[in-house]
């Protein structure tokens, strides 16, 4: 750890690097500058014992420093994509494939699954007059597709109207299946985020029979994530939200922002 300094007083920074992730804290620090001195009436600054003395500027400089520990690099979530269609699977993902939101995941009995984007997995039908947080996703994730303007269609509303219905018949005509203007059960799946398809379960082929309730697949988030062990000494001086940057196995850098600290430490 190195340190440069400069000045009489300075404020502190502190940074941080872990496995090739540079975490910059600031650290608080103070600049105090102040004077009881005492002046005589000839104007010439003076203390109690006589001897004279003299104002200076003072000046607030960066002090900085780095430690380097391990890290690892991995991915922000995995998930189980669960079927709730009943049918012949005719379509699926190849391992590797990245999802979004809006688009094909697989088919059942020819019929496209879309991927939605939503904590609440799908688990009723989606009609006119249905309140809900499922129906709440539903809504945001038709604005946000771009079916719906929210002046339309309010993105946070829980509440199934005639906008929502339009909004999903739209969909539906860009997917290529029978306009309903209500989601069935099993038309879509809802998951988090994008994700990347990771491996597909024993008995998920081509052919092969979708039932509801079945695991299909597995994937994981397409965000990605860094793991550091850190030291608990270093704990209070690493907090959330700091921008960190981020060196790659390939020595290239991206930018990152601290998004927990645990508090509990563990022994390896």
């Amino acid at each position: 750890m190195a340190a440069e300094a400069g000045g009489a007083h300075r404020r502190g920074r502190r940074r941080w690097v872990a496995a090739g992730v540079v975490v910059v804290v600031v650290a608080a620090a103070a600049v105090v500058a102040g004077a009881n001195d005492v002046f005589d009436k000839a104007s010439h600054p003076s203390i109690g014992n006589g001897i004279p003395t003299s104002i200076a500027s003072v000046q607030r400089r960066s002090l900085s420093s780095q430690a380097q520990v391990a890290a690892t690099l991995g991915k922000g979530g995995s998930y189980s994509v669960v079927s709730q269609a009943s049918g012949t699977i005719t379509a699926l993902p190849s391992v590797g494939k990245v999802v979004r939101q809006g688009q094909v995941l697989y088919q059942v009995s020819g019929s496209p699954v879309v991927l939605l984007y939503g904590p609440v997995p799908a688990y009723r039908d989606l009609s006119d007059g249905i309140t809900g947080p499922d129906v709440t996703e539903l809504n945001a994730d038709l604005v946000k597709l771009g079916y719906a303007t929210s002046a339309q269609l309010d993105p946070r509303s829980d509440y199934f109207s005639l906008e929502t219905a339009y909004a999903l018949e739209r969909l539906q005509t860009k997917l290529g299946v029978t306009i309903t203007g209500s989601l069935t059960l099993g038309q879509a799946v809802f998951l988090p985020a994008a994700i990347q398809v990771t491996a597909l379960e024993t008995g998920t082929v081509l052919g092969g029979t979708a039932t509801p309730g079945s695991v299909l697949l597995t994937a994981s988030s397409t965000t990605p994530v860094v793991t550091i062990a850190l030291d608990p000494a270093q704990q209070t001086e690493v907090k959330d939200g700091e921008r960190v940057t981020i060196t790659l196995p390939d020595g290239n850098n991206t930018p990152g922002v601290v998004s927990s600290v645990g508090t509990v430490a563990t022994t390896s």
